[in-house]
């Protein structure tokens, strides 16, 4: 299974978390360019989705929506 089943980023569609854990564990900077690259995505992708939400006058839904879904995540 990938970092995030829902990120299009290069790490998830062409790694395995499992994979992407044994390359930081055997100490290969490949590994922490992977999950960078996933952390980078996340990001960006975010920043986008504020400035869309700010451009609606809806940051504080987004806000909402973006916690109750990290909640949702976490109890899973």
């Amino acid at each position: 299974t990938p970092l995030d089943p829902n990120c299009s980023c290069y790490a998830c569609q062409n790694y395995t978390r499992a994979y992407i854990r044994h390359l930081i564990k055997a100490n290969e900077i490949l590994g922490l360019r992977l999950t960078t690259w996933h952390n980078l995505h996340f990001l960006l992708n975010l920043m986008s989705e504020i400035r869309e939400a700010i451009s609606r006058d809806e940051l504080l839904d987004f806000r909402d929506y973006f916690f109750s879904q990290t909640a949702a995540q976490k109890s899973n």
